[in-house]
């Protein structure tokens, strides 16, 4: 029998595993420094007060992993991307003694190599990091009124985000780096697959394209309604794509892809919350996972909103993905 970790990874590479397992108890999530605030003395990347790029964000509870963080209310670091050079102030890499930094950060988190996949997760992705610079409408209002300045920006943030590959690669020696960048609301695209096919799909590559030279898994993170896009991640060579909430049509995508990308979510989240009772989060779960988990790649995950149901969720799924059947 494989552990949680051979089993994640496994499915994570499209291979054959033993059973599913549960993700958040079995990938750790080592956060690459600087996207947030960052208190080199506590390291904590989900505190109130300036990231290294002079972004101001303010926490919103106690729990990072539930409660998050957010840009400050009517922050802006600049108004008109086509002003970039001016403002834009890459973090230098010689601020953060990242072997210690991850050192510290693993040991926090009780990351135990044989027991745990471990991720360095890159939050604020070339267009999250655009929109919290100037804000969501600018940042979007620059694919049009001036779209050499954004990709030329767009590429520079993605140059630095490159560097910041390679050095978790050489410092934390990750199996997965974890890429955040957000593409979609409840029922669509922030912008048209087109604008996403132009601008930020030949970063996705050449992000893909540096994880697999160096021998990792590459996975995503998109929240929102994002299926227009899922044959571009699969061309371009994205391992596996969270969380895959429910309004995008999972089960022709798991027909069509399930065998070339792993798809972790798939749970109707919402349901569960508003109900919030272990037999509620025990369906849902299971509901899920007797539809997908033969179909193709697959892991159950969700985003946690909750601290008491987000426990019932990890129970719910680490229980039944013991006794499902996997063909």
């Amino acid at each position: 029998m494989q552990t949680a970790k051979q089993a994640m990874l496994a499915i994570l590479k499209g291979e054959k595993a033993d059973f599913i397992p549960e993700a958040y108890s079995t990938m750790k999530d080592v956060v690459y420094p600087g996207e947030r605030f960052i208190d080199l003395k506590n390291f904590d990347p989900y505190g109130t007060g300036p990231d290294a790029w002079g972004v101001m964000w303010t926490n919103q509870g106690p729990n990072p992993m539930i409660d998050g963080n957010t840009v400050a209310k009517d922050f802006r670091l600049f108004e008109d991307v086509a002003d970039w050079k001016k403002y834009v102030k890459f973090p230098k890499f010689s601020k953060f003694v990242l072997k210690m930094i991850f050192k510290n950060m693993q040991k926090g988190m009780g990351v135990n190599r044989d027991e745990h996949v471990v991720s360095c997760l890159l939050l604020s992705g070339a267009f999250e990091r655009v929109n919290q610079m100037v804000g969501f409408e600018n940042a979007l209002c620059a694919f049009y009124e001036c779209p050499d300045e954004m990709k030329e920006l767009l590429n520079a943030i993605a140059d630095y985000k490159i560097k910041c590959i390679e050095l978790a690669h050489k410092t934390l020696k990750p199996d997965v780096i974890h890429m955040h960048d957000d593409w979609g609301t409840n029922d669509n695209m922030f912008f048209s697959p087109d604008i996403w096919r132009e601008f930020i799909k030949p970063i996705e590559k050449r992000y893909a394209d540096k994880i697999h030279e160096l021998g990792m898994i590459y996975m995503h993170h998109s929240c929102g309604h994002i299926e227009q896009i899922i044959p571009d991640l699969v061309e371009i060579g994205v391992d596996a794509i969270n969380p895959m909430m429910i309004s995008n049509d999972l089960d022709t995508l798991m027909e069509k892809y399930g065998d070339k990308i792993t798809f972790c979510g798939g749970i109707d989240s919402q349901t569960m919350e508003i109900e919030a009772t272990p037999e509620a989060v025990t369906r849902e779960v299971r509901k899920a996972m007797d539809k997908y988990a033969n179909k193709g790649r697959y892991l159950p995950y969700i985003i946690p909103i909750n601290e008491a149901t987000f426990g019932m969720y990890v129970g719910a799924v680490t229980e039944y993905g013991r006794q499902i059947e996997l063909k």
